[in-house]
């Protein structure tokens, strides 16, 4: 049953495709700032063995946020890349972030996932097991494996193994206000918990790089 409901929500790329189009209406991109990040896109994913082609989108005026879409593409927004403006390194953990979600289905089960949702509401039932898988593929612990992960990724990509701590350090001093920081929680662990685990990932980088 469940088989048969992924391939009623379509593929992964048409179903980008329509997200996407939507996102640009309301949030134009600035094709110069998808330009500036994409190499670093391009150095995470030839370190780490990623083949597949994988696009940054900029947008303008989206919410201060990243994610990645079901296929291919991840979108930024301006205000966080200006944000990381002079700071490569956390800007590198932040696409490596989403490249984990893409390179681990996360993104492409959260997308069939609401799909699904949207299909299911004339039967009860089915629409409480959605809600369940919805709280599964939007669950802590890809929250937590991607930011591992994205710690790795900047390892081997040369970048900075603090890259991620210290760009969630600067999250948690206030350079931004707390209206912005409380609807990126909203989405994500507390920045505690996700220091934490960075760090503890980053400690086992640097011991193992000296053995």
């Amino acid at each position: 049953m469940l088989n048969l409901l992924w391939n009623l929500v379509g593929d992964d790329s048409a179903n980008e495709a329509k997200a996407l189009a939507g996102m640009l209406k309301e949030f134009p991109e600035l094709p110069d700032w998808s330009g500036a990040v994409q190499p670093l896109l391009d150095r995470l994913r030839h370190y780490n063995g990623v083949k597949r082609s994988l696009d940054c989108r900029v947008l303008s005026g989206m919410p201060f946020n990243a994610l990645a879409l079901s296929h291919k593409t991840i979108v930024i927004a301006e205000s966080l890349v200006d944000f990381c403006r002079g700071q490569t390194h956390q800007m590198a953990f932040v696409i490596a972030h989403e490249l984990s979600h893409l390179h681990r289905g996360h993104a492409r089960e959260q997308s069939r996932a609401t799909a699904m949702a949207g299909m299911l509401t004339f039967n009860p039932l089915l629409a409480m097991g959605v809600k369940a898988l919805l709280g599964r593929v939007c669950s802590r612990e890809n929250e937590f494996e991607a930011d591992r992960d994205a710690t790795t990724f900047c390892h081997r990509a040369g970048y900075s193994v603090q890259a991620g701590a210290d760009f969630l350090e600067r999250l948690r001093s206030g350079e931004l206000p707390s209206g912005v920081i409380q609807q990126l929680m909203s989405t994500h662990p507390p920045l505690a918990e996700r220091l934490e685990e960075i760090r503890g990932t980053a400690n086992r980088l640097r011991t193992n790089a000296t053995e």
